[in-house]
């Protein structure tokens, strides 16, 4: 069932969440405050239910422009609060969306604009009218630039597979390009993914090949099989599988020898909230197919088979531990 809506909570407990919100996502907490706030949340139901709305909330407005933030939120029935309360959550909101456009993490309003797009934990399929099939990953965005020169998929945040269709309806060929800020990706009858993130775009290549071109430098082809990535000022080829990369698309991540603190950087993409480790635990080398469709479970698992603990406070703020 889910939490009533901030407007009907105690104004002192929503101001009391908007604070410890603060405190706990855009600050290092020490032990004690951590200790403070789980204590905090713990000590009353409403507390817990005014987190898990903000956080709900959080997740939808960041790096939403001001105005539009705010428009929207004074539309929302669930929001319906005092003018102090009003301009505190925008406050906040702005600071996600600050920190958040620099890691391509938080919650995207680029879906306002977007031609297709999924929510956080959603893997959705499409046929485009090229013929072309497009897959998007978890909370992702694209819109689409088909003229009669080329086929633009402009990804403008997360990550996409792409089999390219043949355009039978074109009288002439046109080119098909993945464009991001980084630069661009031009299929070469193939099947690929590219995933999006602030400082660099990884490219995998299940067939075909595909030619990456960067905002500068030189670019380069990328041959089945093969996994790169592309920056504003060039190209690198990774090691790795190309089908790794791509996993998702079964539901699955991958691990081969990865830091625990970059697996549940991975699992966090799937879910809402805060999901961490302590810093001793963070580089204990994780292997494993890992299941994407349910993260609980598969915190679970982690967790039993490396001897960890997992600390729950809500569904939307887990620390696994040693």
């Amino acid at each position: 069932m889910n939490p009533p809506g901030l407007d009907a909570l105690p104004g002192e407990t929503v101001d009391q969440a908007i604070q410890w919100s603060i405190r706990m996502t855009y600050n290092q907490p020490d032990p004690p405050t951590r200790l403070a706030f789980e204590a905090w949340l713990a000590s009353d139901e409403a507390h817990r239910q005014a987190w898990a709305r903000l956080q709900s909330l959080s997740g939808r407005f960041a790096g939403m422009p001001g105005g539009l933030a705010r428009q929207a939120l004074e539309r929302l029935p669930e929001a319906r609060l005092q003018r102090r309360q009003m301009l505190n959550l925008l406050a906040l909101f702005a600071t996600v969306g600050t920190l958040a456009w620099s890691t391509q993490d938080s919650a995207p309003w680029q879906r306002l604009v977007a031609d297709y797009s999924t929510r956080v934990g959603e893997h959705q399929r499409w046929t485009l009218a090229d013929g072309s099939l497009l897959e998007l990953n978890t909370d992702s965005a694209v819109r689409l630039r088909f003229d009669a020169a080329a086929r633009v998929v402009e990804l403008l945040r997360g990550e996409l597979y792409l089999v390219s269709g043949e355009d039978a309806g074109s009288p002439r060929h046109r080119p098909l390009r993945v464009r991001t800020e980084l630069g661009q990706f031009e299929a070469l009858g193939t099947r690929f993914s590219v995933r999006q993130s602030a400082q660099a775009c990884r490219l995998g290549v299940s067939e075909g090949a595909v030619r990456l071109q960067p905002v500068r430098g030189e670019g380069a082809v990328a041959q089945a099989g093969e996994t790169w990535a592309m920056f504003a000022d060039g190209v690198q080829r990774l090691p790795g599988k190309a089908e790794d990369a791509a996993a998702w698309r079964d539901g699955l991540l991958v691990a081969r020898d990865m830091p625990l603190g970059e697996v549940l950087g991975e699992l966090g993409r799937y879910r809402n909230g805060y999901l961490g480790c302590e810093p001793q635990i963070a580089q204990r080398r994780i292997s494993g197919n890992f299941n994407l469709d349910d993260t609980d479970a598969t915190l679970a698992f982690i967790a039993q088979a490396h001897g960890l603990r997992l600390h729950a406070v809500t569904r939307y703020w887990v620390r696994m531990g040693a």
